[in-house]
């Protein structure tokens, strides 16, 4: 069994940069990476009573000298993490946390440290030459956005399901075969979803780091490739468009048989008010 990750970097207090340059973990061969999507979002600015190692993104040191990297959009991922960790953090997160999940979404993924072996994924694991701080964030990025799209590509699924039944029925006879309430319910859940998936995080953040380091750069690149963060995230934005488009299409469609109806009813009172004139007038 590997021995837990030791953290060699200094602690600094919140609100202070730290700079990661030649700083190395004392690490096994291989450790752990356990992501956590726990919340819609996190107030990362106001942990300020955590063992802060790095802000950018937020970086603690956990009480068996694992870390955990936490991102503001509800993702955090702990490395060489005991139960004892992750319970920990938890606690401590909770109230910081808005949107708490009931049952999270779990990746873990094992990372090898291997000198030799060129960075980057390769099968199920993830080769890194060095586990330094700039590594080790970047790992985290990648594997929290992998997280995060999984979950909005899963909401995302469950909302499409609900719009092919009812394009089906305009298709058949240009009407709604459900009531005006659950459509109405259907509509108010299309456009909460846009809203919650459009607030989630930007898979396009990326640290300055890599701006002055190419290995960095380069092992961005092979991660990002390796996990199709630009291609699912394009696909997460064309459905966004579509259930928004969806949802805009229903609410117009239904406003139109509103109107409609209430013209019929205004031609239906007019002609009895006729029909009570016309009688008046001859029976009078």
């Amino acid at each position: 069994m590997p021995k837990p990750l030791n953290l060699h970097l200094p602690i600094q207090p919140a609100g202070s940069a730290t700079d990661s340059q030649g700083q190395i973990l004392d690490v096994p061969k291989q450790l752990s990476a356990l992501v956590l999507n726990i919340a819609n979002h996190i107030e990362t600015k106001k942990l300020k009573s955590l063992p802060v190692i790095s802000l950018a993104p937020l970086t603690v040191r956990l009480p068996s000298a694992g870390a955990a990297v936490i991102f503001r959009f509800g993702c955090v991922v702990l490395f060489a993490a005991s139960e004892s960790d992750r319970e920990w953090l938890l606690e401590l997160l909770s109230p910081f946390c808005s949107g708490m999940m009931d049952n999270f979404l779990e990746d873990s993924v094992r990372i090898l440290i291997d000198p030799a072996h060129p960075e980057g994924p390769d099968g199920d694991d993830i080769y890194l030459k060095t586990p330094d701080l700039d590594r080790i964030k970047i790992v985290a990025e990648i594997l929290a956005k992998s997280n995060q799209i999984d979950f909005l590509e899963s909401r995302l699924s469950s909302e499409f399901d609900k719009i092919e039944p009812l394009a089906l029925d305009l298709v058949d006879d240009g009407a709604f075969s459900v009531n005006t309430r659950n459509l109405m319910k259907t509509v108010g859940t299309m456009l909460l979803a846009e809203q919650r998936m459009a607030n989630r995080g930007d898979v396009t953040d990326r640290f300055n780091s890599l701006l002055t380091n190419p290995d960095l750069v380069l092992l961005h690149a092979r991660l990002e490739d390796e996990y199709e963060l630009t291609e699912r995230s394009l696909l997460i934005e064309h459905k966004l468009s579509t259930i928004g488009r969806t949802a805009t299409t229903l609410l117009e469609t239904m406003r139109y048989s509103s109107s409609h109806k209430v013209e019929i009813y205004i031609l239906i009172l007019i002609f009895i008010e006729l029909l009570l004139s016309v009688y008046g007038y001859f029976f009078h």
